[in-house]
C-alpha cells in the first residue's frame, strides 16, 4: 500500500481537508495552470470524503461533476500557451484564428467559474444537498461557489476583457442570482437557505467583476463581506446556533444586510443608470428582485434561538462569532470607500435607487413593525406559505426547462458528429488509417488552391 493510500485509509477527513486547503492556495495564484491544479486538488478532496462516507455509492456520483471545471481550466491553460506564443495582445476580432483562441480561452475560464457557482444547468442543485462528511457536511458546499468566484476574480483579465463573453456572464450570473434567491426563500431549513444565499453573493460578486466599475480589490472585499457573513452564519449554526442567541442576532442581521447592500450597490447603479438600453434595465430589475428577496431572507429567517442555559457563560459574552459579524459589517463600507477613491461616484439619486431593493427587503423583513404596521403582519404572514410554494415551483420549472435544452443540444451535437464517427468501424488499425488520410488531405488541400 502506497503512503497516500495509507493516509487516506487512516484519516480521510484530514486528507480531504488538506487537499481542499491546498486547492484554495493554488486558486489564489496567478497562473492558469495553478488554478487547474487547485480544482483537481479540490475534486480529489471531495472524492476522498465521498469514498469514506457511509453512503459512498450515492456520494461518489454526486460529486463526480467537479472534474468538469478542472478540465475546462486545463483547456484554457493550453489555449493560453498557444496565444502567448503568438504574441497577440488584447482581444482580437472574431474571424481571425487568434480571436477564436482568445474567446475559447475566455469561455473555458468562465465555464469553470460558472459551474462552481451553480450558474450552469448541470450543476445547479448541489447547494440543496450537504457534503459527504457527517458533521460539517452542510457547510462543505459553500466552498464551491467561493472557489468559483476565486477563479473568476483571479482570472478576470482573461474572460472580462472579451465583450461577448462578459455580456454572457452578466446574463447567466443574474439568472443564477434570481434562481438562488427563489430557492433560498422556498427552503424551510435555515442551513439550506444560507447555502443558496452564498450562491447569490457569489453571483452578484461575479457581476461586479464583469461590469468592471470598481477595482478588483474592492470587488474582492465586497464579496468577502457578503459571502463571509452567510458562511460564518452557517458555521455558527452548525456549532450550536451561536449567531441566534443573546444579542448576536441583531448584530448579524445588520451585518448581513449591510454586506448585501454594499455588494448590490455597484451592480444596480451601473445596470440601472450608467448603461443605456432596455436590456440593461431588464437586468437591473432582475438584480433588484434577487437583492430584495435575499435581503428579506437574510433578515427574516435569522430567528432568535431560545437560550437553554439559566446563566450565560462568562467566556461567551464576546465570542469569535460576534467579532466575525463586526468584520463583515466593516468589509462593505470599506470596499465602497476604496471604490470611491478609485473613481466610482454615482449620483445620490442613483445611489438611493440602487439601495432601495436592499432597504425594502430589510425593512419588510424586520423593520416594519416599528412604524405602526404591526396589524398588517398577520395578513402578510398568511401569504408566506403560498409564496414559498410558488417560488419552489418556479425554480423547479426553470431547472427542468434548462435540462431539456441541454439534452436537446446534446442530441443535436451527437447528430452532427455522427457522420465523422461512422467513417470507421472502431478498429484501432482502421482508425490509424483514418488519421493518416486526414493528414494527407491536410497536405494536399493547400496545393489545390
Amino acid at each position: 500500500m502506497t503512503p497516500l493510500r495509507r493516509l487516506v485509509a487512516l484519516n480521510p477527513v484530514a486528507t480531504g481537508g488538506l487537499l481542499c486547503g491546498a486547492g484554495f492556495v493554488f486558486l489564489a495564484l496567478p497562473p492558469l495552470i495553478a488554478a487547474a491544479v487547485g480544482l483537481e486538488l479540490m475534486a480529489a478532496g471531495f472524492w476522498v470524503w465521498a469514498r469514506a462516507a457511509e453512503d459512498r455509492v450515492g456520494q461518489l456520483p454526486r460529486w463526480a461533476w467537479m472534474r468538469r471545471p478542472a478540465s475546462a481550466l486545463w483547456l484554457a491553460t493550453g489555449l493560453h500557451a498557444v496565444i502567448r506564443d503568438t504574441g497577440v495582445a488584447g482581444a482580437p476580432v472574431w474571424p481571425t484564428p487568434a480571436g477564436a483562441i482568445v474567446r475559447f480561452e475566455a469561455l473555458a475560464v468562465l465555464w469553470a467559474a460558472l459551474e462552481l457557482m451553480a450558474a450552469l444547468p448541470l450543476a445547479r442543485p448541489f447547494s440543496d444537498r450537504p457534503g459527504p462528511l457527517r458533521t460539517t457536511g452542510p457547510w462543505l458546499p459553500v466552498m464551491l461557489p467561493a472557489a468559483g468566484f476565486t477563479v473568476a476574480w483571479r482570472h478576470a483579465g482573461v474572460w472580462a476583457a472579451v465583450p461577448e463573453v462578459r455580456s454572457a456572464a452578466i446574463v447567466l450570473l443574474l439568472v443564477t442570482a434570481v434562481l438562488a434567491a427563489l430557492r433560498a426563500f422556498s427552503r424551510r431549513q435555515w442551513t439550506v437557505s444560507l447555502r443558496w444565499l452564498v450562491v447569490v453573493d457569489c453571483s452578484l460578486g461575479g457581476v461586479v467583476l464583469a461590469l468592471r466599475v470598481v477595482p478588483a480589490e474592492s470587488a474582492l472585499l465586497l464579496w468577502l463581506g457578503a459571502c463571509g457573513a452567510h458562511a460564518l452564519l452557517l458555521a455558527g449554526e452548525l456549532s450550536g446556533a451561536t449567531p441566534r442567541r443573546g444579542v448576536a442576532p441583531r448584530l448579524w442581521r445588520l451585518a448581513a444586510w449591510t454586506a448585501l447592500a454594499s455588494l448590490s450597490w455597484p451592480v444596480l447603479a451601473t445596470l440601472g443608470f450608467a448603461r443605456e438600453g432596455w436590456a440593461s434595465r431588464v437586468l437591473a430589475l432582475a438584480a433588484a428582485f434577487a437583492v430584495t428577496l435575499a435581503a428579506w431572507v437574510s433578515v427574516r429567517r435569522l430567528i432568535v434561538a431560545p437560550e437553554r442555559r439559566a446563566m450565560v457563560r462568562r467566556e461567551a459574552a464576546v465570542s469569535l462569532i460576534q467579532l466575525g459579524a463586526l468584520g463583515t459589517l466593516a468589509c462593505g463600507p470599506v470596499a465602497l470607500i476604496f471604490a470611491w477613491w478609485a473613481g466610482f461616484e454615482p449620483g445620490w439619486r442613483d445611489s438611493l435607487a440602487a439601495l432601495a431593493p436592499a432597504i425594502a427587503g430589510g425593512w419588510g423583513a424586520g423593520l416594519g413593525g416599528a412604524y405602526g404596521l404591526t396589524r398588517v403582519r398577520p395578513r402578510v404572514a398568511a401569504l408566506g406559505e403560498p409564496a414559498r410554494r410558488a417560488a419552489q415551483r418556479v425554480f423547479a420549472i426553470i431547472v427542468r426547462v434548462e435540462r431539456r435544452l441541454v439534452a436537446l443540444l446534446a442530441r443535436i451535437a451527437s447528430t452532427l458528429v455522427a457522420p465523422a464517427r461512422d467513417l470507421h468501424t472502431g478498429d484501432a488499425q482502421e482508425y490509424l488509417l483514418f488519421v493518416v488520410g486526414l493528414a494527407v488531405l491536410a497536405l494536399v488541400l493547400p496545393l489545390l488552391r
